[in-house]
């Protein structure tokens, strides 16, 4: 709550979240699908304490499912 409100001060937009999953993979699970906000998510997989799988996710527009995206590096 405290970041939103420091985000809204500053007129920022929420466009991505980023979480981790501790021994799953980096999928989205039905708690994400049923609390969905903002529609895209980052999912860091965390194996044994590292980091080991990365993949962003989009919420489609009726709900319903995420849809993967490929993360590109940028320039």
């Amino acid at each position: 709550m405290a970041g939103e409100r420091y985000a809204r001060r500053r007129t920022w937009t929420w466009w991505a979240i980023i979480i981790r999953n501790p021994d799953h993979p980096a999928v989205p699970s039905q708690y994400d699908l049923d609390h969905a906000w903002p529609p895209v998510y980052i999912i860091v997989s965390v194996q044994k304490g590292s980091a080991a799988d990365l993949r962003s996710w989009r919420l489609q527009a009726d709900r319903s499912r995420f849809d993967e995206e490929e993360i590109t590096k940028g320039t």
